[in-house]
């Protein structure tokens, strides 16, 4: 007979529709998050730390970092990673990376005669470290060169230690007494000799002419390294002084009054010498007088 048409209610349909469905759906999630978590370790040999751990965490990846000796693998790059290269990972996982110290031990490069901050780079990539830098004068090698190390090229030593070096000043220069000079005579002196001149912005008192050089930082025949500072200190001439009135004082007494009132003394004797007693003086007590000057005092006499 006729087939009977059996009815399907439409709300089935659609209840196993959206089962089929929740079924792909749930599966196609769970395949993403699981492909979506794991990522490969790039190949870090051979790269700087700084590479390697930018490459880490451009991949997403955490890095921690030991270290270890390596005769053949540079100093500061990858020697190994822990996941090795190409190796799946979760996306949170850590990556633990090698890095060189290089040779065990490590020889002192020769650095003499080499400017000072190409030393410190050579000792650096010998993986060393320049250790305390003093200066001296030495006539045979170029000033701010290398004069010697300590350990000396050649020594084996460990990695990272430290290497003192002794730097040139070159030829010393012997400092020349430029006191009194005018300041350009006093300049133009020093300069030739390889100095640099300073001129202190406060001028002061002093027994030179006025305008002429006072005082000088560095004494006469101090040794100075080429482009060393001098500093000069202009006169303002001689400060005038009240000059003390020892007419009638010993000459012992005179001496001392006008010495600590910043004089030089001279004593004209009498003769025949009568006493010792101050008779006279160049400049009379009260009066005004450049300090430093000389006053003489007289004493009495025929």
């Amino acid at each position: 007979g006729p087939r009977r048409r059996v009815a399907v209610p439409r709300r089935g349909i659609a209840a196993a529709v959206v089962a089929v469905l929740l079924v792909l759906g749930v599966g196609a999630g769970v395949w993403y998050i699981n492909s979506g978590q794991f990522t490969r370790v790039p190949s870090l040999l051979g790269q700087s730390e700084q590479e390697a751990r930018k490459r880490l965490a451009d991949a997403g990846l955490d890095a921690k970092v030991t270290k270890d000796f390596s005769e053949t693998v540079e100093r500061g790059t990858v020697i190994s990673s822990d996941p090795g290269p190409r190796t799946r990972i979760r996306g949170d996982g850590p990556v633990t990376l090698v890095i060189s110290r290089g040779p065990e031990i490590v020889r002192v490069p020769d650095v003499t005669g080499v400017p000072l901050a190409e030393a410190r780079r050579a000792l650096k990539r010998a993986g060393l470290a320049a250790g305390i830098v003093t200066r001296e004068f030495d006539e045979q090698t170029a000033q701010g060169a290398v004069v010697s190390s300590s350990p000396a090229a050649g020594t084996d030593v460990r990695p990272d230690s430290g290497v003192a070096l002794v730097v040139s000043k070159g030829s010393p220069v012997d400092m020349p007494d430029v006191t009194g000079e005018s300041v350009s005579e006093a300049t133009t002196e020093l300069e030739q000799a390889g100095l640099k001149v300073r001129i202190a912005a406060v001028q002061v008192n002093s027994p030179e002419d006025e305008g002429t050089v006072a005082r000088q930082s560095a004494a006469e025949g101090s040794q100075l390294a080429r482009g060393d500072t001098v500093t000069l200190t202009v006169s303002k001439g001689p400060r005038l002084v009240s000059v003390p009135d020892v007419v009638g004082e010993t000459t012992d007494s005179a001496r001392s009054l006008l010495e600590a009132a910043g004089f030089v003394v001279e004593i004209d004797r009498g003769f025949p010498f009568l006493g010792n007693t101050v008779t006279e003086q160049s400049v009379d007590g009260g009066d005004e007088a450049p300090e430093g000057s000389t006053i003489t005092i007289k004493t009495e006499g025929l």
